[in-house]
């Protein structure tokens, strides 16, 4: 027979070892940052976008970077997708646009989470992807850090095959010491339409991807434009043939559209000539943004390219004059003729002065499509024969793309994918509407921080680059966008068309931006691949302070600071420039001591490092500053 103190004793330890249980339990959940049984942790309000906001469409306490962030769903408008079933969701469109959460009172040195499911009904069929990104804020209500996580995928539902599930994007964070509210963003990296649904916050969460700060400062200062530049401009041009664009006009974008095509391709080839001139008299190198027929000497056999598209967008209802191109194949107007005889449908005659004055050829698609309307396989076939004619003139495959019509909006992650795949580093004239704008204006027009920037969720390997277009009527505030973007350490693109180069007032116009630009004399000009690469190398140096001190007998047994820094890019960087901090008495680089002359007047120390290169740096400070 059982004693009643054994059986005592077996009742205490089964509770214990169930109340382990439970505990490890509700820790796992809560580590999974989900809800325990019986109790809902979530610290959200308005989690579940019930509460109807000041701004229609948007739930109360949320907030957006533009429009396109609003309720959907069948409770709502009958469309769209909700998981819960209570028939809402929240949309998401734009890759310049965020959805944000309703501020949160957090304690200091607490580790949160947030999680939320996500779903895609691409129209281009494109599965994406999204982030979060903590903001943390002190008792002044101002930001004090953003930590972001990494980038993670949506569920793609198509009529065909839906996804069983909705993705979580999740990610936790430990809120800093004077942190007293929290919001969480969640940004997409393309122009697909998601639904969110289900947000949560709570503590715990450390199974869930960290968050970290997105781009920590390095250990030592570099300046941000080659040689002591305090900024950079790449002046380009969109170049289109007849064939190439023209004939194409998408009447809510271009002015002269109602033009004879012929007359303007006549033109463009006249704004070569004119931007030669005025470019060799301040030996400037320009990029030439091309399409693919400005490669052709002539058409005579009749070649196909592209497969002979014929592209349904391409329609009055999207901005078109009419609906001819929407059953008419693309190319079909080509009169398969030569230079000589239709020069205003092929400039490959132009080609060759141009690459002999130094400037530069890069994309702006071969078939001057529409780059969000096009699916990911037109993309890949576009640059594929852009890259095969341009070859054809001994010109390398495109490293740089400005978008026709600065038309980026809509632009699906796939279509991203095979752009960076197809080796395309930098873009330009991307679109200026709000939930896809990545360079906001201010009230004069001016691009309010021209700088390049990462393409979202191409964070060292596209960089996005902002463009002013200039007009006659606009010389003026090109001047104060330049003067914006050298307090800035920035750089702009300034641009147009080639046959907007052909009037006194255009070529006025440019004469005076341009010799304003070389006068100054602390602004680097160069082609805009160029200004790219060199900046997505300068963006992704590595700069690594070494742990084991360097100490010399000879110079008083100090000890010196040492650095390792490397180029992993494939660009080289000539003319980088690191700050000396004051106090120091002697440099070297790879152990050879660097003549004082060379730094100690400007404070700054010159390094050329080429692609893959690594050089180790070692500052010696005075005896005073060693103590």
């Amino acid at each position: 027979m059982v004693s009643r103190q054994f059986a005592l004793g077996a009742v205490i330890i089964s509770f214990i070892i169930g109340a382990i249980g439970v505990f490890l339990f509700i820790s796992q959940r809560l580590d999974r940052c989900t809800a325990p049984p019986f109790v809902d942790p979530n610290l959200l309000p308005n989690a579940n976008f019930a509460i109807a906001g000041d701004i229609l469409g948007l739930p109360a306490g949320w907030g957006r970077g533009a429009g396109g962030v609003e309720l959907r769903g069948p409770s709502v408008d009958g469309q769209g997708f909700d998981l819960d079933g209570d028939g809402r969701s929240l949309q998401l469109i734009g890759i310049a646009n965020y959805a944000l959460t309703p501020p949160i009172g957090v304690q200091p040195g607490v580790v949160y989470c947030f999680t939320v499911a996500t779903l895609t009904d691409s129209l281009l069929r494109s599965p994406t992807r999204a982030r979060l990104v903590f903001e943390w804020y002190d008792e002044q209500g101002t930001i004090i850090e953003r930590v972001v996580t990494p980038w993670q995928p949506v569920a793609l539902w198509t009529p065909e095959r839906p996804p069983s599930a909705w993705t979580t994007v999740g990610g936790y964070a430990r809120a800093p010491q004077t942190a007293r509210a929290l919001r969480v963003r969640i940004e997409p990296t393309s122009d697909d339409r998601i639904y969110l649904d289900m947000p949560r916050l709570q503590r715990g969460g450390q199974t869930l991807p960290q968050a970290h700060v997105p781009d920590p400062p390095p250990p030592l200062t570099i300046a941000p434009w080659p040689a002591g530049y305090r900024a950079a401009i790449a002046f380009t041009f969109d170049w289109e043939t007849a064939m190439g664009g023209l004939i194409h006009s998408r009447s809510v974008d271009d002015p002269l559209a109602d033009e004879d095509p012929i007359k303007r391709g006549m033109r463009m080839r006249t704004g070569v000539e004119t931007s030669i001139t005025i470019f060799a008299r301040y030996n400037v190198r320009a990029t030439y943004y091309a399409t693919g027929y400005n490669f052709l000497m002539g058409n005579r056999e009749q070649r196909r390219f592209m497969n002979d598209p014929v592209f349904s967008w391409a329609s009055a209802a999207n901005g078109w004059r009419s609906d001819r191109w929407t059953t008419r194949p693309w190319f079909s107007d080509d009169p398969y003729g030569t230079v000589a005889t239709d020069p205003a449908w092929y400039f490959g005659d132009q080609i060759e002065p141009l690459l002999a004055a130094g400037h530069e050829i890069q994309s702006h698609t071969f078939s001057h499509l529409y780059g969000g309307y096009a699916d990911a396989a037109t993309w890949r076939a576009d640059i594929e024969a852009w890259n095969t004619v341009a070859a054809e003139r001994g010109v390398r495959p495109a490293q740089s793309l400005a978008f026709p019509w600065s038309s980026s909006a809509g632009m699906s992650d796939a279509n991203w994918d095979v752009i960076e795949r197809a080796g395309i580093r930098s873009v330009t004239r991307l679109s200026d509407y709000g939930p896809y704008n990545l360079f906001p204006t201010d009230q004069q027009g001016l691009i309010r921080d021209p700088r390049c920037r990462w393409l979202p969720g191409r964070e060292g390997r596209i960089i996005a680059c902002p463009d002013f277009y200039l007009t006659p009527a606009r010389a003026e505030l090109a001047i104060a966008q330049i003067e914006r973007t050298v307090t800035a350490g920035g750089m702009i693109d300034i641009w147009a068309h080639t046959e907007e180069v052909t009037s006194a007032a255009q070529q006025a116009a440019w004469e005076n931006v341009v010799s304003y630009v070389i006068g100054r004399g602390d602004i680097w000009v160069a082609p805009l691949s160029e200004i790219a690469n060199w900046q997505i190398a300068r963006m992704t140096l590595d700069i690594t302070t070494l742990s084991e001190p360097t100490t010399s007998l000879e110079r008083g047994e100090r000890v010196a600071q040492r650095y390792r820094i490397q180029n992993p890019s494939p660009y080289p960087l000539i003319g980088l420039m690191i700050d000396v901090p004051s106090g120091m008495a002697d440099v070297a680089m790879n152990h050879e001591i660097v003549p004082r002359e060379q730094w100690q007047g400007s404070g700054w120390l010159r390094i050329d490092l080429a692609a893959g290169q690594s050089i180790e740096v070692t500052l010696w400070p005075t005896r005073s500053s060693s103590r």
